[in-house]
């Protein structure tokens, strides 16, 4: 590189040479792709850059959406201080890609103070590595198409095998329980696992040795549904969250009396010198094999061991997405985290004082990390077999290489990694999911039978049913590793019929089905290799219609279009005309509201944004739409006119409320609630706000989903599914970094 790698527009400084990025004078913090986009641009300007030459480019021999673009673009324009609808330096071409605007100044603007040009180059060096890295992985990788259904948040993921077989690793199984042990901890001295269990009825903590032969002790038996155990490190306490209470509780490692020592918040983590205790804000919600730890907008906290002192160390919107899972490096000057927003969840550091953000790149689609001993490598679950070895920085927690797989055979679905003193070993949850549709009769406003199955394949996962205009089928919406599908059955029981196939060699992924209002004709989205299209199917003619794509080079693609049809929670019509969707506000960083009338060019927002706001459901008469609102740590169902306004809070319970259907006249909506522990269908009345139960389920390991009323009015149909699992002992191999 030479002179010409010295960029300056205004108060802009663009070091190619160095990774530096500088505005007015102060250093830009940047993830590696983003720098890397900024560059490409800068050296083509005046040029429209494609979006598949961008892919091609930034995520090289990568499976990944036009989601991931987008959010890399939208990060660079907040870092730039560049607003879309009135660019300087970068323009958006509709149906191609983006443009650089802006021309280099002759002149440099004020350089950053010495101490700012310091950490400049401590960022510089780890930068630095981690571009080798990346361009070691990307030649090394091969690609491996798998699909995997992240519980609440419908996702496609991509992964990469890194170029050689994982390395496979001794995996023991610990416990042997039909329902769900899972949260380990392990002792300071590494002979004893301390997890929740639900054998008898609801979580409790429980302690057993590792090396077996004694039988395992309760440490709690109060029925407050207790999750998330952490052992202190010098061994007296057990820190966990109560799903029934809230909050963070510590309670004696030998058994005692539980204390609260916060309100809010959940999964625990102890700071190596036990003096402090970090937490995610947000309440332990959901505990599938590839759920979330998190809702928007959880944040990273600390707290002193009795709970005083009680700050955030994260912010919201920095990085984007819900913060969750935190874990120490061994010298505590740094924590580890996932952040998950709408794709796939990312992993980070922050330093434990708070700012001095780092992505660990390369891991994305990851779960529950921890550091090891040494603070040179951070282990990961990736929600299968597999988990994930990365070498990182001691100093700033960057990737060093490329990861290293290690296959931990027969433990299933792989989460809630626990790490030895001595690095050794590995303590997990191995989880397993079976979801199938159910439907339980009504009548009025109450229940009228027990429910029962409607479907009953344990391969696939089935969710998201949607009633017929008549009431006599349901679409449903199927996912198991390796493609997703859309079916329909009938309503009164049956064999069901696939509306869509997939191709092993060629995957395409359907989402979402929707019927509209007149005849046999569903809608739902399809996601491709090079696109997204929403496409209406008429069952009877078997003629499928394109209403809106975004693919490279077609006339109607447009961001607008990718930004709908790339939304996991995008909700159509009863009409057909509009879909209603949520995106991660920039100036917030929380998500907010849209609707968008497929015949017009762009959406609108349909509220003020001013909490978090996911998971519209549009009434049957097109006129409202009922959504999630977060408020604090607890989810409520909100109302706002179609034609937008100011929303309509409907309950205001402390637990989780998540609408998704309506009765046929427009008078009750139900939704799933998570009240005690414990996930039910409810209704709520929008006129009255009057509630009552439908359900009775009392486990702590199943949940409900995704209800839907049918036109009949006679019965509700809904996602049923249940997690079980174990608690596995991993034997690291030797040689990892």
């Amino acid at each position: 590189m030479n002179d010409a790698d010295r960029y300056v527009f205004g108060g802009l400084l663009v070091d190619a040479r160095r990774f530096q990025v500088e505005r007015d004078g102060r250093p830009v913090a940047l993830e590696p792709k983003a720098f890397d986009l900024l560059v490409l641009l800068i050296e083509r300007r005046g040029d429209v850059v494609s979006k598949q030459e961008i892919l091609d480019r930034i995520w090289p021999d990568t499976a990944v959406t036009d989601n991931a673009l987008t959010r890399v673009v939208a990060q660079l324009r907040k870092a730039l201080g560049d607003d879309f609808r009135d660019a300087r330096f970068i323009e958006t071409v509709p149906t191609r890609g983006y443009r650089w605007l802006a021309e280099p100044d002759s002149a440099e603007p004020q350089s950053a103070s010495s101490e700012q040009q310091a950490a400049s180059s401590e960022q510089q060096a780890a930068s630095i590595t981690l571009q080798s890295a990346a361009v070691a992985l990307a030649i090394a990788a091969v690609l491996l198409i798998a699909i995997v259904f992240v519980s609440r948040h419908a996702l496609a993921r991509s992964w990469l095998t890194r170029g050689m077989p994982p390395v496979a690793a001794r995996a023991v199984q610990l416990t042997v329980s039909p329902e769900l042990d899972a949260f380990p901890t392990l002792s300071p001295d590494g002979r004893l696992v301390a997890y929740a269990s639900n054998q008898g009825g609801a979580f409790e903590i429980r302690v057993r040795a590792i090396s077996g032969g004694a039988s395992d002790r309760s440490v709690t038996a109060d029925g407050q549904q207790a999750v998330q155990p952490a052992w202190s490190p010098d061994g007296e306490l057990i820190a966990y969250h109560s799903r029934r209470l809230g909050g963070v509780w510590v309670v004696p490692a030998l058994g005692g009396v539980p204390r609260q020592i916060s309100e809010f918040g959940s999964r625990p983590a102890w700071s190596p010198d036990g003096a402090r205790i970090a937490f995610q804000s947000d309440p332990c919600i959901d505990v599938s094999p590839n759920a979330y730890s998190a809702n928007i907008p959880s944040l990273i906290w600390i707290a002193d061991r009795d709970g005083a002192h009680a700050r955030a160390v994260t912010k919201t919107g920095e990085p984007i997405g819900a913060h969750a899972s935190p874990a120490w490096s061994p010298d505590g000057r740094r924590l580890v985290f996932t952040a998950s927003a709408n794709g796939l969840p990312q992993v980070w550091t922050v330093a434990a004082g708070g700012g001095a953000l780092r992505q660990v790149e390369g891991i994305e689609g990851t779960f529950d990390p921890v550091f090891a001993p040494d603070g040179k490598t951070v282990y990961v679950a990736t929600g299968t077999e597999t988990i994930l070895a990365v070498p990182v920085s001691v100093e700033t927690g960057a990737s060093m290489g490329r990861p290293v797989r290690v296959l931990a055979g027969g433990a299933g679905s792989t989460r809630h990694l626990a790490i030895s003193r001595d690095g050794r070993y590995l303590a997990l949850s191995g989880l397993a999911l079976t979801s199938h549709i159910w439907t339980i009769p009504v009548q009025g406003d109450r229940a009228s039978g027990p429910p029962a199955p409607l479907t009953v394949e344990r391969v696939r996962r089935q969710t998201r049913p949607s009633f017929s205009p008549s009431g006599a089928e349901l679409a449903f919406w199927t996912s198991r590793q390796g493609g997703s599908e859309v079916w329909t059955v009938r309503a009164d029981g049956g064999a069901p019929q696939p509306v869509t196939s997939g191709d092993l060699f060629n995957p395409s992924f359907y989402h979402g089905p929707t019927w509209l209002q007149h005849g046999r004709q569903l809608v739902f989205t399809v996601h491709g290799r090079a696109s997204v299209r929403m496409v209406k199917t008429d069952l009877d003619s078997h003629r499928e219609t394109t209403m809106l794509e975004a693919s490279e080079g077609h006339p109607e693609a447009t961001d607008q279009n990718a930004e709908v049809l790339n939304a996991d929670d995008m909700a159509v019509s009863p009409d057909g005309s509009a879909g209603a969707y949520s995106r991660i506000d920039e100036r917030t960083g929380r998500p907010r509201l849209f609707v968008r009338r497929f015949a017009e060019p762009a959406a609108r927002p349909l509220t003020n944004g001013e909490s978090p706001e996911r998971f519209p459901s549009w009434s049957p008469d097109g006129r409202d739409v009922v959504f999630e609102l977060k408020k604090g740590d607890a989810t409520n169902i909100a109302l706002v006119p179609a034609a937008g306004g100011s929303p309509r809070l409907l309950t205001n319970e402390p637990n989780e409320s998540w609408p998704f259907g309506w009765s046929p006249d427009g008078g009750k909506i139900v939704y799933a609630a998570l009240r005690q522990g414990i996930w039910n269908l409810w209704w709520v009345s929008p006129q009255t706000g009057a509630t009552r139960q439908i359900t009775q389920y009392t486990s702590a390991n199943t949940f409900v989903r995704y209800p839907a009323w049918s036109p009949r009015g006679d019965r509700i149909a809904y996602e049923l599914g249940a997690v079980t699992g174990n608690i596995w002992i991993v034997r690291l191999p030797d040689g990892l970094p």
